[in-house]
């Protein structure tokens, strides 16, 4: 049996998720029962030090998938007949009795002698949803199957299933059709940062200009640094006080961002937070491909219409009033592009612990 290892780090892997491998003497592991799985772990910690495991399972394993078989509604009766038969691939998150999320499909084997992944479902139990398991799950899927050779993955999902879509969009999936149901296909490599957790955490607050999102990042950060961690906070307007330029401000933002975040890095920061107004899945994309070595989570801020419009009157003027009072009045659209919302309605550090709580960094 392998030695499984955990690493605290102030912080880092004690207060949220994060992949952790276990050591195994090599592919396949016996258990007492006698059976032989191809079994491999990885630990994901929650706010609150609470470890969760997610795991391959094998035969060995059928009762764990029975339990997440009956807690995500399907018939019982062949998880033991589906994990015994050739290609079939699953992980299941849990901690002790409580399941959190699973996924399974398939490694197919082609006639050219080149294979792929089929991911056939992905779900998460609905209050452990938005915390990073269908993330981890997806990752350690796709990881295991570029070890076992497949250089591809595809899976399908519903055209109005927004948040599945923005997960598969950030983890590289390409869009391979449209219609009442949409496709995506992954490349897999052996090596790919799929199987490596990252190192640093970035945090990006979102929101229409006044609902304070600079003040916010600053309460944020002195948060964080007086727990001891390393942080850098980064107010993206001022990285594009640049004109007069005719469009490209985000392009710019992201490429200085990219540049500033580098930077910090390498002086030993960890953690990083962002404010920039972020209303679509490519601009989400754009700044996450910015921070290197980031899991980033994004948050969206919200206040009273009367009390943004307020701010703005005390802060600007002139065309830059009149734009973001125009940007105010209009109807928000859903965009699926942060991972939750918090109400700015209270002191900055207030609503910067209850951040800090949701994300599992407090």
């Amino acid at each position: 049996m392998g030695l499984a290892f955990a690493v605290a780090d102030e912080g880092w892997f004690s207060t949220a998720w994060s992949l952790c491998v276990i050591a195994m003497p090599g592919p396949q592991c016996e258990h007492s029962t006698g059976a032989t799985c191809r079994k491999r772990f990885r630990i994901l910690a929650d706010r609150g030090a609470q470890w969760r495991v997610i795991s391959r399972v094998g035969v060995a394993d059928v009762r764990l998938f029975d339990r997440a078989m009956a807690e995500f509604g399907v018939v019982p009766g062949g998880g033991g007949a589906f994990l015994g038969s050739p290609g079939a691939l699953a992980f299941v998150a849990s901690d002790g009795a409580e399941i959190f999320g699973w996924c399974w499909g398939y490694h197919l084997v082609r006639p050219d002698a080149s294979s792929m992944l089929y991911l056939h479902r992905l779900e998460v139990a609905r209050q452990h949803r938005r915390r990073g398991v269908g993330r981890a799950l997806l990752r350690a899927f796709m990881a295991d199957g570029a070890r076992a050779g497949a250089s591809r993955m595809f899976l399908t999902t519903g055209e109005a299933n927004a948040p599945a879509r923005a997960l598969y969009e950030s983890l590289g999936g390409g869009l391979a059709a449209q219609g009442p149901t949409v496709s995506y296909w992954f490349p897999l490599r052996p090596d790919a940062a799929a199987d490596r957790p990252p190192d640093c955490r970035a945090l990006l607050l979102t929101g229409v200009a006044g609902v304070g999102k600079s003040t916010v990042a600053d309460a944020v950060g002195r948060v964080l640094t007086t727990a001891g961690h390393v942080t850098a906070v980064v107010d993206t307007d001022l990285l594009a006080q640049f004109g007069p330029r005719a469009g490209g401000y985000d392009e710019l933002k992201c490429a200085n961002l990219a540049s500033v975040w580098a930077n910090f890095r390498a002086a030993g920061a960890r953690f990083v937070v962002v404010a920039a107004v972020i209303d679509s899945v490519a601009q989400r994309e754009r700044f996450e491909a910015s921070l290197a070595g980031c899991d980033v989570r994004v948050v969206r801020l919200t206040a009273d219409v009367d009390t943004v419009r307020d701010r703005l009157y005390r802060r600007d003027a002139g065309p830059k009033l009149e734009q973001h009072l125009q940007a105010l009045d209009r109807p928000p659209v859903a965009t699926a592009v942060e991972d939750f919302t918090v109400t700015n309605d209270r002191a900055p550090a207030a609503i910067a612990t209850e951040i800090l709580v949701q994300v599992g960094w407090a």
